[in-house]
């Protein structure tokens, strides 16, 4: 899909909730190199463009300007609906409130994925460790067991590898998980 076989127009919003947005584009269709030279972002949790740190602000009208006019030299059609109405500071607070706790819960949810893939991680590696001679025995050069022999401490050192990476990343997941909701606590 191109600008010039797009009919639907693109729409620039802004309200003081959902800070400044765009709705119409799809991927593919050419918008996004456009969006990202003019300080856009993609945001995977709405699934959508914005413009950052234009939630409970002023529209950033040098940014929604200069999109527009980029956007329309294009090809594509553009409209723009903007709302000043500010909100008050409780309605803000709440909201970042609830942004915060549905942050500490992803980072929980993430944290106990973590824990299942370092479990997984570790048990893999204990197995690895049992193929492995009883005793450290020595590696017998010239043998016919010596690939074999040479393979396992490999597999067991690589699967050791991976159990410790996992226990890292779920320790730092953690952190993270704790941090928030402490941060959220405090609100």
């Amino acid at each position: 899909m191109n600008a010039e076989t797009s009919t639907a127009p693109l729409t620039i919003t802004h309200t003081h909730e959902a800070g400044t947005l765009i709705e119409g584009t799809a991927k593919g269709d050419g918008t996004a190199p456009i969006l990202k030279v003019n300080g856009w972002r993609w945001g995977r949790s709405i699934a959508a463009w914005f413009v950052p740190m234009s939630r409970d602000r002023q529209p950033k009208m040098h940014i929604i300007n200069r999109t527009t006019v980029a956007l329309t030299e294009a090809g594509f059609s553009v409209e723009t609906q903007i709302d000043r109405t500010s909100r008050s500071t409780a309605e803000v607070e709440a909201g970042k409130i609830a942004r915060q706790q549905d942050r500490a819960d992803a980072l929980t949810a993430k944290a106990e994925r973590k824990q299942a893939a370092e479990t997984a991680a570790y048990d893999s590696a204990r197995a690895a460790l049992r193929r492995l001679p009883e005793g450290g025995e020595p590696i017998k050069i010239g043998h016919h067991s010596e690939n074999r022999h040479r393979r396992a401490i490999a597999t067991a050192d690589r699967a050791m590898g991976r159990s410790v990476q996992a226990t890292e990343e779920t320790k730092a997941t953690a952190e993270r998980a704790a941090t928030a909701a402490q941060t959220t606590d405090r609100r």
